[in-house]
C-alpha cells in the first residue's frame, strides 16, 4: 500500500530523532539578517557580486526561515528560504556541507521537504544564472512540516479553505500575507494618527449588562460566579461618552465588536471597530476626523496617490469641496456631503420637503419598496427606508450623507434648525457604508425620551431597538460638554485599501460554520 505523503513526513520525523537530531529544537534560532537584509547587503555600491562570484569578505549570513522550494541535483542542492520580509535561495554543496555541525548533505536531501523550517550559516554569492544565494556551511531543522505544503505555484485557491485554515493560505499566498501585513500598517496608523492628536485610548468592557450604542442584536451570555446574563458588546459608544462625562476631552478604542447578525461580504459577526469622540465638537468637525483618519490609513498604502481602484471601480480620495459657504465654519477641502433629503431627492425625484405621509407611503411603493408597518409610522422612517433601499448603492465616491431622521438616530442631538432631524452623518463609498457619526445627545431628559421610544419600538418588534440605561442616563446628569463621536469598520477600510472584495478575506480568523463530522 502506497503510504500518504504526511505518513512519509511522519516517518523522516521519526529518522530525524533516531540519528540524534531533534526536528522541533527549543533553543532560540539567532539570525544576523532576514533575507530582506542580505538582498540589501549585495546591491550596496561595492558589494555588488558578478555570476560565480562568492563574497570575497566572507561575511558570514545566519538566515531562518520555511522553505518553500527545494531542486535536488546530484551533489548540489537548491532551496528556497522564505521569512516575513522575502526570500533567497540556500545552494548547498555536498564537499561544503559536512553535517558537524548540523545536518549532512544526505539528511537534507533525503529528510527535509518544501515547509519545513530551517537555518543556514553561508557566505553570499552568485549563481551561474546570477542569482543571489548563500553558500551554506551548515544549516539546521527548526521545526518539521508533517502534512503536504501548498503548491509553490498555485498555492491555495479554495477561499473555503482559505478561510478556515488561514495558515495555510498564509503560508501558500504571499498575496494573502501581504494583505495582513498591511491591514497591521494600517491598524497602527490609526492608532498613531489619534494619539498624535492627543486623543487618549480607553479600554471599555467587553461583557456588558446592558449593550447599548447601535442598533444591533447582541450575543448573549452567562457569568457563573454572578448568576447573570452578560452582553458582549455591539459598540463602545456609552462607555466612551462616560469617560467624557468624567473629565476626558478626547477619547478612542479601537478594538472588536461582536454584533449576531448574519454573514454576507461586508459583515462578520466578530469586527474591529474604531469609535472617536471629541469634547465642545459637532458633526461637522469629527466629519473632518473621519476623513483625516481614513486618508492617513491610505498613505501606509498608498504614499501621497489618491485615486485607487477598488473591485473594478477608481474611487478618488482627494477633498475638492469647500463647503464654507454652506455650511459657516466648516472650512478646507472635503469630500462630497449631501444631506439625506437631497441625496433622494437627486436620485429618486421624491422630495421629503414637501411631501406629507401618505404621499411619501405611496410614492415609496410605487418604486417597488414594501414598507414595514415600523416604516409606515412616519415621514422619517419613510426617507430613511427609501434612502437605504434605492440611494445608498448608487453612492460610489466617497459621501458624507447628513442630516437624519430622528426616529432612527436615539443617541444624536436635534438638528440646530430642522426640526425632526438629528445632527449626524454617515459616509459611502463604493455604496457601502464605511463610517457613522454624530453631534451626541448630552440633555438627560432628551435622552430618556428616545429610550423610552426605542422601548416602544422593541416592544412593537423591533429587536434591534435600543434598551433604556439608566446608568447612561445618570452620567448625562452629571453633565457632558458638548461631544461629537464617530465609528469607522476598520475591516471595511481595509477592505478598500487593499481591494478585497470579501470581509472574510481581511479578517484573519472569519467567524465560519463548524464542519459537522460525516
Amino acid at each position: 500500500m502506497t503510504r500518504s505523503e504526511a505518513e512519509v513526513r511522519a516517518q523522516k520525523v521519526d529518522e530525524l530523532r533516531a540519528q540524534g537530531i531533534e526536528p522541533y529544537p527549543s533553543q532560540s534560532y539567532q539570525r544576523s539578517h532576514t533575507t530582506q537584509q542580505v538582498h540589501d547587503l549585495f546591491s550596496q555600491p561595492g558589494n555588488e557580486l558578478q555570476n560565480e562570484e562568492t563574497d570575497p569578505e566572507e561575511r558570514q549570513l545566519r538566515v531562518s526561515g520555511r522553505i518553500t522550494s527545494k531542486r535536488d541535483s546530484g551533489k548540489i542542492c537548491f532551496i528556497d528560504l522564505t521569512d516575513a520580509t522575502g526570500k533567497i535561495q540556500l545552494k548547498i554543496e555536498k564537499n561544503e556541507v559536512t553535517g558537524n555541525p548540523g545536518l549532512s548533505f544526505d539528511q537534507i536531501k533525503k529528510l527535509l521537504d518544501v515547509g519545513d523550517f530551517a537555518g543556514a550559516v553561508g557566505i553570499g554569492c552568485r549563481t551561474k544564472r546570477g542569482e543571489l544565494s548563500i553558500q551554506v556551511k551548515e544549516l539546521d531543522v527548526l521545526s518539521k512540516a508533517t502534512i503536504p505544503f501548498p503548491d509553490a505555484y498555485y498555492g491555495v485557491n479554495d477561499p473555503e479553505t482559505c478561510r478556515r485554515h488561514r495558515e495555510m493560505d498564509l503560508a501558500g499566498n504571499l498575496e494573502s500575507f501581504n494583505r495582513f501585513q498591511l491591514r497591521s500598517r494600517i491598524i497602527q496608523s490609526i492608532r498613531a494618527y489619534l494619539v498624535d492628536a492627543n486623543f487618549y485610548e480607553i479600554e471599555t468592557p467587553i461583557l456588558q449588562a446592558i449593550y447599548g450604542g447601535a442598533a444591533a442584536r447582541p450575543f448573549i451570555t452567562h457569568h457563573n460566579a454572578l448568576d447573570v446574563d452578560l452582553y458582549l458588546r455591539i459598540a463602545p459608544e456609552l462607555f466612551l461618552k462616560r469617560a467624557v462625562c468624567g473629565g476626558f476631552e478626547r477619547v478612542f478604542e479601537l478594538g472588536r465588536v461582536f454584533r449576531n447578525e448574519g454573514v454576507d461580504s461586508t459583515h462578520n459577526p466578530e469586527f474591529t471597530g474604531l469609535e472617536v469622540y471629541q469634547a465642545y465638537a459637532d458633526y461637522f468637525d469629527i466629519l473632518a476626523v473621519v476623513e483625516d483618519v481614513m486618508c492617513h490609513a491610505a498613505t501606509v498604502v498608498f504614499g501621497e496617490q489618491t485615486e485607487i481602484e477598488y473591485q473594478g471601480q477608481t474611487i478618488s480620495l482627494n477633498r475638492q469641496y469647500d463647503y464654507s459657504d454652506k455650511y459657516p465654519g466648516f472650512a478646507g477641502k472635503h469630500w462630497q456631503v449631501k444631506t439625506m433629503v437631497e441625496a433622494v431627492k437627486d436620485e429618486t425625484g421624491l422630495d421629503f420637503e414637501v411631501l406629507d405621509l401618505p404621499a411619501a407611503i405611496k410614492a415609496a411603493e410605487e418604486r417597488g419598496l414594501n414598507l414595514s408597518k415600523l416604516e409606515k409610522q412616519s415621514l422619517g422612517y419613510v426617507l430613511y427606508a427609501v434612502f437605504d433601499k434605492l440611494v445608498e448603492s448608487t453612492l460610489i465616491q466617497p459621501t458624507f450623507i447628513i442630516d437624519f431622521p430622528v426616529e432612527v438616530s436615539p443617541l444624536a442631538k436635534g438638528h440646530r434648525s430642522k426640526p425632526g432631524y438629528v445632527e449626524r452623518f454617515e459616509l459611502f463609498i463604493a455604496g457601502t457604508e464605511y463610517s457613522n457619526g454624530f453631534s451626541e445627545l448630552n440633555d438627560p431628559k432628551e435622552q430618556r425620551k428616545r429610550f423610552e421610544e426605542q422601548l416602544a419600538q422593541k416592544n412593537a418588534g423591533d429587536d434591534e431597538a435600543h434598551p433604556m440605561d439608566e446608568d447612561f442616563i445618570e452620567a448625562l446628569s452629571l453633565g457632558m460638554p458638548n461631544c461629537a463621536g464617530m465609528g469607522i469598520g476598520v475591516d471595511r477600510l481595509v477592505m478598500l485599501l487593499t481591494n478585497t472584495q470579501s470581509i472574510r478575506d481581511v479578517v484573519m480568523f472569519p467567524t465560519m460554520r463548524p464542519v459537522k463530522d460525516s
